[in-house]
């Protein structure tokens, strides 16, 4: 592909990636709130928590409460242990 070839397809490209933009701020807006609702009825401060691009379940936002030896330890739970309601050995 040449050069100018390359920058035509920039120039085509250029507004999806505006839309894909636009999207991912709505749904990232979205899921804030679904968390703020989340740690409000569960009375913890709670996230989605990500691994290469995908939700893989849900932990403390206080990072000192992700040490196993914190008084107020809070671990991850997988999205497979919240759908089956059975804990994993991960």
């Amino acid at each position: 592909m040449t050069n100018k070839e390359q920058l035509q397809w920039l120039k085509k490209l250029k507004p999806f990636l505006k839309l894909r933009d636009i999207a991912y701020d709505k749904f990232r807006k979205r899921e804030y709130e679904i968390e703020k609702l989340m740690s409000k009825i569960c009375k913890e401060e709670l996230e989605f928590f990500y691994v290469d691009g995908e939700c893989v379940g849900i932990g403390s936002s206080i990072f000192a409460n992700r040490d196993s030896t914190s008084d107020d330890y809070y671990p991850l739970f997988h999205n497979e242990e919240i759908e089956s309601g059975k804990l994993n050995d991960f």
